[in-house]
């Protein structure tokens, strides 16, 4: 079996879209044209883990001054500010049939690994009260509930500081 963490490439549009629409709610999910302006605006911080050349997953998420994640970041890619001090997670998806494999924490370490060595303050990312005790595994501390309201769920603010 062969696994690689690559950044983004424009064909990989249609099965990230897919991966999206599986993994999250349609009140939640990143449409077609929403990935394609992340992927557009900022590839460098957008990979994707492949198991055998097929796309097993991805994560992505833009750069910003404040190391609070608002909801405004879900819809506008431009918010991207390539000098800013934080990393956020916007997407962190792993298709069905290849969960339970540990490419989630994968694709995460990888995440954290390049955040750091671009001298970014830390990372951010608003999960589900489930998914706390997955992103503390990595690092990650539980900052409180936050103030979005994407896709009308509740949700926790995460961070990791470097």
């Amino acid at each position: 079996m062969s696994i690689e963490i690559r950044t983004v490439q424009p064909e990989d549009l249609e099965r990230l879209t897919l991966i999206e629409s599986i993994c999250f709610p349609p009140e939640e999910a990143a449409d077609s044209e929403k990935i394609s302006s992340r992927l557009k605006t900022f590839p460098e911080h957008f990979f994707v883990l492949t198991e055998n050349q097929q796309i097993a997953g991805f994560i992505n998420g833009l750069v910003y001054d404040s190391p609070v994640l608002i909801d405004e970041m879900f819809e506008d890619a431009s918010l991207h500010d390539e000098n800013g001090g934080y990393q956020m997670i916007l997407s962190l998806a792993i298709s069905p049939e290849y969960q339970h494999k540990g490419y989630g924490k994968q694709l995460l370490q990888q995440f954290i690994t390049s955040a750091r060595l671009q001298n970014r303050k830390g990372i951010t990312l608003t999960c589900k009260a489930e998914l706390i005790s997955f992103y503390a595994e990595s690092g990650f501390v539980n900052q409180g509930k936050s103030d979005s309201v994407h896709g009308g769920f509740e949700w926790y603010e995460m961070r990791i500081l470097f």
